[in-house]
Order: structure tokens, then sequence, then C-alpha cells
């Protein structure tokens, strides 16, 4: 393989010593998160730092998370961190590569595109009625509500009509949830393991992986078949059945089944999690739940809800892209370097993974002195906000495909939260701080008192 010229002189990035021999390892397990974003804000936007021998580069300069993302994608696949969720994913758009994953990117955004995604808003709307009505059986006894289960519950139910046209009982929502979080943790075990095992030597892992696989298996595969049986839906899987590839061919049904508990694996607890932090900026400003309040019923959320009404619910939806900001649920996304590459006279060393720090980056200096102020009317139009410096959705060619469901789902959600409740933290309960796990999530219970408007 040839060297570039440029990379030969090229600086070498800065490197944060660690331990002996384990490096950072411990740190990153314990919370990769914070140990990231700091590695690159004390280095100047990028720093090189091992673990276990193991060559990783901690980023949160925009340029370069940019130039990695957008710029030399083909150069940056993304990281064996992807790859490992394979073992209960399955092979969907996070963990495919190259042609294959092409082809099911080519094959699936008509489904994503901002007319069939519209219609997450009708679905929201539609199961927020039943949670409406728990909540106003909780408000008249005067019961502390954790709001972070609640809000879990109406993330499911809404990914769970957009995608598959089903609305589950609450029971079987609880427990497709907690398969779905026992999926992602024990793929987080795997990706922050300080000693990475074979499957021999971890047969307990192993048996554990094996058993939820076959669980959100045996809990989609049913829905996949209703599907391929009755394809004439308005929903996202029965658009999927229909698709496409330039041959003509279509999804078999374990592509769909794959794609399917990608979409909930990558979409559920993301969602949930960003709602989460937005309800908590709220009851931090018991003004801004009014305002929301106000813009909602001026909205017409009822019934099918038409684009126009999105519109109208703008403070929702910029109370949302600033709580993303602050508290990105993607807190780091992971690339592998596979030639020697140079970036504003820096050279990326070939053979290393880059750590790019969306939670450092969204905090950084592209965002002034008071970056760390939760302030909604940054995303005013004519505030211009540096979009070059926010990717709560990754950037370039793997950018979430369901971003857009993402945004209209929390939205939406959010505005009729306000629209039919006020929110007042309960006595002797505060905001719970952050535990970077599959996401950034809250650490603990959201205690939430909850009154009628």
């Amino acid at each position: 393989m040839t060297t570039d010229p440029a990379a030969v002189a090229a600086a070498e990035l800065p490197f944060a010593r660690g331990l002996p021999v384990f490096g950072h390892a411990f740190g990153l397990a314990r919370n990769p998160l914070a140990l990231v974003a700091r590695l690159a804000r004390e280095h100047g936007g990028a720093a090189r730092f091992r673990v276990l021998g193991r060559d990783l580069v901690a980023i949160d300069d925009p340029a370069l998370a940019r130039h990695v993302l957008q710029e030399k994608v083909d150069s940056f696949p993304r990281s064996f961190h992807y790859r490992q969720s394979r073992v209960i994913l399955g092979d969907g758009l996070l963990t495919q590569e190259g042609a294959g994953w092409r082809r099911a990117r080519r094959m699936m955004q008509p489904a994503f595109r901002s007319d069939p995604v519209r219609d997450v808003a009708t679905a929201t709307a539609r199961c927020w009625d039943a949670v409406r009505d728990r909540w106003l059986a909780c408000a008249a006894r005067g019961e502390v509500v954790d709001a972070r289960v609640e809000i879990q519950r109406l993330s499911l139910d809404g990914i769970m009509a957009a995608l598959c046209g089903i609305t589950p009982g609450v029971e079987d929502a609880d427990r497709f949830g907690s398969m779905v979080r026992d999926a992602l943790l024990e793929v987080r075990k795997l990706n922050n393991a300080v000693i990475r095992l074979p499957a021999w030597a971890r047969p307990r892992q192993v048996a554990t992986l094996a058993r939820i696989r076959y669980a959100l298996d045996a809990f989609l595969g049913p829905v996949v078949d209703a599907r391929i049986n009755a394809p004439e839906g308005r929903d996202i899987l029965s658009a999927l059945v229909r698709a496409k590839d330039e041959a003509g061919m279509a999804f078999s049904r374990s592509e769909l089944l794959d794609q399917t508990k990608t979409l909930f694996g990558a979409g559920f607890e993301t969602t949930a999690t960003g709602l989460v932090w937005a309800l908590c900026e709220v009851m931090d400003r018991p003004g801004l739940c009014d305002a929301i309040a106000e813009e909602a019923r001026a909205a017409d959320l009822e019934g099918e809800i038409s684009g126009l009404a999105l519109e109208r619910i703008s403070l929702a939806r910029r109370v949302i892209e600033e709580t993303l900001r602050l508290n990105p649920p993607v807190y780091t996304l992971g690339r592998d370097v596979l030639v020697d590459d140079v970036h504003e006279g820096r050279r990326i060393p070939r053979g290393s993974t880059l750590l790019i720090s969306i939670w450092g980056m969204h905090r950084g200096p592209a965002w002034g002195a008071d970056a760390d102020r939760f302030d909604p009317d940054r995303w005013l139009p004519e505030r211009n906000p540096p979009r070059h410096a926010y990717m709560p959705f990754a950037a370039g060619r793997h950018t979430c495909i369901g971003m857009y469901f993402a945004q209209v789902e929390m939205r939406v959600a959010l505005a009729l939260m306000c629209r039919d409740f006020r929110f007042a933290w309960a006595p002797g309960a505060r905001r719970p701080g952050m535990r970077p796990q599959v996401t950034a999530a809250a650490s603990g219970p959201v205690r939430v008192v909850i009154s009628r408007r």
C-alpha cells in the first residue's frame, strides 16, 4: 500500500498518556462519554490514546468530524462497535457496509421521506390518548409518576404503530421494551469490555445473547409475516415489504426481520432518552411548559395531523433541537481508519479507531461562551445556529434514516404532554444524573407530580 506523502509530512496528533499496559481502559469502561469528550477538549479537538494496545483517537473538532463522516467516508467505515450488534440485530442498516448497505438504504429510503413519516405524528397522538388517560388517573390520585418509564412506553407504542401498524398492550410493550434494552446493554458490554475474550471463554454471555435474539425474533417474526401476507398498509414495514431493488428483487423475510429489529434497536431507546431529557428541561422552566401548551392548543393536533400543524408547534421543535444538542442520546460515533489520512496538517494513523464525541462537539467553541446553557431560541432562523457542529443523528451517508421520524415523534409528544398537563418534580426528587450506556440515559427515576390543565 502506497503511503500518501502528505501523511508522512503531517504532524502527529497529541498523545494522552494513560496507565501502563491498560492505558485508558478503565476510564473508557466506566464513563466513555466523559473520557472521550475530555481527551478531545484538552488536546485541541483530537487526541490519540491507547486501550490495552488498541490505538484510538478522541475527536470533538467539527471540521475533522465532517471530514471523516462526509468528505472521506470510504476511508472510515463504521467501527467494531457497530459490527458487534450483528449477534443480536442481524444484518441491518446499523451493521451492514458496502454493496449490501447501499442496496438496503436505497430500498428503505422512500419509506422514510417526509410524507410517509408524517404519519408518525398521527400515530404518536393516538398512542398519547392511552397515556393521557393513565396520567389523568394518576393526577386525580396525586400519585408520583416515573416519567422515564411512561415516556419509554409512549415511545415504544409510537414506534410500533408507525413502523408496524400495531399498538401492543402495556404488558406486551413492557416486555418488548425490556428485550430491546437488554439487547443493547449486552452489546454495550461487548463493546466496552476491558479484555475482549473469544466466544468460547464467555459461554454465559453467548447464551444470553442467543436467548435475547431468539426472543426478539419470536416477538417480531409474526408481525413481519403478517405484513408479507398483507403489504397494503401505510406503516413503514408495509412499505419495506413492497420495496424493490434495481433488479426488481424484494427483501427476503430474514432481511425484513433484521431491518425491523435494527429500526427498533436504533430508534426506540434513543427517542425515549431524548424525550425524557426534554421533559426534564421543561420541568426546570415552568414557564416554558406553559408556552409550549399555548402553542399546542393553537395548532390542530387531533385526528390526522397535517404538516401545517407540525409547523405551528415550532417552540416544541426548538426545545427538542436544543435538548438533543445538550443531551444527545447517541453521544459517540466510532469509525475505523483504513489508510493514513491527513486533515489540516494532522495525520490520522491507519489502523486506529476514531471516537467522535457528539457530546463534546455540541458543547464546543462553535456554540459560544454560553455553550452549556439551555436556550431553545438558538434555533430561531435569525440566530443562524452552527449546524456544522450539530449532528445528533450523525452526518453524511450514514445519517440516521429515521431522523425525521424521531424528530416528529418527540416534537408531537412533547407538545401534547404540555398541552394536557403541568409537571413538577416530586417532593424530595431532583433531576437525575446521566448514565452513559447504549444511550446517554438518565441514571435513575424521573419522579414527577402531574396536574391536569
